[in-house]
C-alpha cells in the first residue's frame, strides 16, 4: 500500500485557525506533511498558535488576517496566499459562529443574520475567492466544516439560526462539487459532533451548564465527546490522494449521536 496519506510538498490553508478544530486541522495537515497558511481575525492568537505548531510539526506556517464575512479581507488574503506560494492545495472552510442558547421565537434578526454571514457566507467567500487559485492550477481539494446539527436535531439546545446554517454548508459542498470536478477539485465536508475543544471544555465547566455532558452522552453511542484530534486525522484524509474519488460527501463524526 502506498502512503496516500503523506502532504509532503502541499501546500494547506485553514480559516478559523486560532484555537479549536480549526488549530487541530493546522497541526494535522501539518503532520501529514503540508506547510499550512493560517487565519483568523484575532493576529494575536495566530501569531501565538502559529509558534506553537512551528515547534510540534517542524512545517512553515504563514499567518494572516481574514474576516470572513467582508469579501475585500477575503480578496486580501488570497491575494497574499498568490504572493507567497503561488499555489493553493487545500482549503478548510472553518471559520464558524456557533449555536447560540436563545430559543428561536427569542431571536434577534442581528443574531440570525450574524450565524448566517459567517457560516454561509464565509464559506461561500472563501470558495469564491481562495477556488480561484485552485481552478487556475486545475487541482486541490476543499474542506468545509458542517455540524452534525446540519442534519438532526440536537437535544437540549437551542440551535436553530446554527443548525440551518450548516444545513446550507452540506448543500453548497454538493452543488460546487458537481460544478468543479471538470477542474479536478474535491469538494467534502467535515460533520463533527460533540468535541472537546477548548471552548468546549469551557462550556462544560460553566456552573450554569452542569448536567449537559451526562445528558449529551446519553445520546451518544460511543459514550464520549470527540477528541479534536480526532477530527484533524478526517481532514488528512480528504486532503490526501486517499480519497482521490471522493468528493461531494459529508463525513460525519459523531460517535453515532444521529443514530437515535
Amino acid at each position: 500500500m502506498t502512503n496516500g496519506f503523506n502532504l509532503t510538498g502541499k501546500v494547506a490553508l485553514v480559516t478559523g485557525a486560532g484555537r479549536g478544530i480549526g488549530k487541530e486541522f493546522a497541526r494535522s495537515l501539518a503532520s501529514a506533511g503540508a506547510d499550512v497558511f493560517i487565519l483568523a481575525r484575532d493576529t494575536g492568537r495566530l501569531e501565538q498558535t502559529a509558534d506553537e505548531l512551528r515547534r510540534a510539526t517542524g512545517r512553515t506556517f504563514w499567518t494572516h488576517a481574514i474576516n470572513v464575512t467582508d469579501e475585500a479581507s477575503v480578496e486580501a488574503a488570497a491575494a497574499f496566499v498568490q504572493k507567497t506560494t503561488g499555489r493553493l492545495d487545500v482549503l478548510v472552510n472553518n471559520a464558524a459562529l456557533g449555536r447560540g442558547e436563545t430559543p428561536l421565537e427569542n431571536t434577534s434578526l442581528d443574531e440570525w443574520n450574524a450565524t448566517l454571514a459567517t457560516n454561509v457566507t464565509g464559506t461561500f467567500l472563501c470558495m469564491k475567492h481562495f477556488g480561484r487559485i485552485l481552478i487556475e492550477q486545475q487541482s486541490g481539494s476543499v474542506i468545509n466544516l458542517g455540524s452534525m446539527g446540519g442534519s438532526s436535531c440536537l437535544k437540549n439546545c437551542c440551535t436553530g439560526a446554527y443548525d440551518v446554517s450548516k444545513a446550507a454548508v452540506e448543500c453548497l459542498t454538493r452543488c460546487m462539487a458537481g460544478e468543479w470536478g471538470k477542474y479536478n477539485i474535491r469538494v467534502n465536508a467535515i460533520c463533527p459532533g460533540y468535541t472537546l475543544t477548548e471552548i468546549n471544555e469551557d462550556f462544560l465547566a460553566d456552573p450554569k451548564n452542569n448536567g449537559f455532558l451526562d445528558k449529551s452522552l446519553g445520546h451518544i453511542p460511543l459514550g464520549r465527546w470527540a477528541k479534536p484530534s480526532e477530527m484533524g486525522d478526517i481532514a488528512v484524509f480528504l486532503a490526501s490522494e486517499a480519497s482521490s474519488y471522493i468528493t461531494g460527501a459529508t463525513i460525519v463524526a459523531d460517535g453515532g449521536y444521529r443514530i437515535y
